[in-house]
């Protein structure tokens, strides 16, 4: 490796975030970039991308693998779970922990960086506007999950690891998968091209805070360039609706949207908006691609343009 290279690993390299940012981590010469993936996941189409290692899960990655990484980028999850009849947070949180434990263990000087959920981890709050700083009560799993994991991190820090905690809020971008609990724009643009209905449950009125895959990618490039940040909220910090998101998409494609409307589900947490302040001052980072410029972007890969 080259002496000037900084070792990178990524787990959860396979997903919509992961296959990004691997596309764009492995084109920086500066960076030795590994990664996981399941045995049974295909391979991203990306050029060069160098062999992953093949663990089924992260309960089975080698700790002396990654024990001399400088950056460790932790985007895996088992996702938002809704479909589960049965909670399981244990299975959900303890192969991450056995990765921290492991690796304060061997005295590793990592700059650890994980993706949390800025729409779940702080539940329902009656905070127009909410900080990092704000109370964390979940009101999902998946939620908890990424709670949990964000203490050890914290933790973790006062030793000899340093962490980065990034509370992205609703991911969308070109390549996210179309499936329940995994971003309504998918589904929405999805609806569109089929002709199907969109279900929508509860109010058309209720929002939320679309953040283009593009942005993340900025934001975590711009982690690793800074170190150890703390919790950062990666925003807009604004908000739209459901009916808002459908009028934009009727414009942009010149088609209607068959919607069908259904009970709230359970457990989705209250709209408030991200107060995004600290990502300007301690990444220098924000938000550039507007919600209009991303959906345009979306639709191009699709047969609505």
């Amino acid at each position: 490796m080259n002496i000037c290279q900084k070792k990178v690993v990524i787990f959860g390299g396979t997903g919509f975030i992961g296959t990004h940012l691997l596309r764009n981590l492995t084109a920086q010469p500066n960076l030795k970039v590994l990664w996981t993936k399941r045995p049974t996941t295909p391979l991203p189409d990306i050029p060069n991308l160098p062999a992953p290692r093949q663990f089924e899960n992260l309960e089975t990655v080698s700790i002396d693998w990654i024990s001399d990484a400088d950056v460790i980028i932790d985007l895996a999850s088992s996702g938002r779970g809704r479909a589960i009849s049965q909670r399981d947070v244990l299975s959900r949180v303890s192969p991450h922990l056995r990765i921290i434990d492991g690796l304060l263990n061997v005295g590793s000087k990592a700059h650890y960086i994980f993706l949390s959920s800025g729409g779940a981890i702080y539940g329902n709050d009656d905070s127009v506007l909410l900080s990092e700083t704000a109370r964390c009560i979940p009101q999902t799993e998946y939620g908890l999950e990424k709670l949990i994991i964000e203490s050890a991190l914290l933790c973790a820090a006062e030793t000899t690891l340093t962490t980065s905690i990034l509370r992205v809020s609703n991911a969308y971008g070109i390549g996210q998968t179309n499936k329940p609990g995994f971003g309504v724009i998918p589904t929405l643009v999805k609806s569109l091209e089929d002709g199907e209905v969109f279900k929508i449950f509860g109010s058309a009125h209720a929002k939320r805070d679309y953040v283009n895959v593009l942005d993340i990618l900025r934001a975590i490039d711009a982690t690793i360039k800074t170190g150890g940040a703390g919790i950062v909220n990666i925003a807009t910090g604004k908000g739209t609706s459901i009916a808002q998101l459908i009028a934009l998409l009727e414009e942009l494609t010149g088609r209607t949207v068959n919607v069908e409307h259904c009970e709230p589900l359970q457990n989705e947490p209250n709209f408030a908006r991200l107060d995004i302040s600290r990502a300007k001052n301690v990444l220098g980072w924000e938000p550039q691609v507007s919600l209009r410029e991303g959906l345009a972007q979306l639709l191009k890969k699709t047969t609505l343009l």
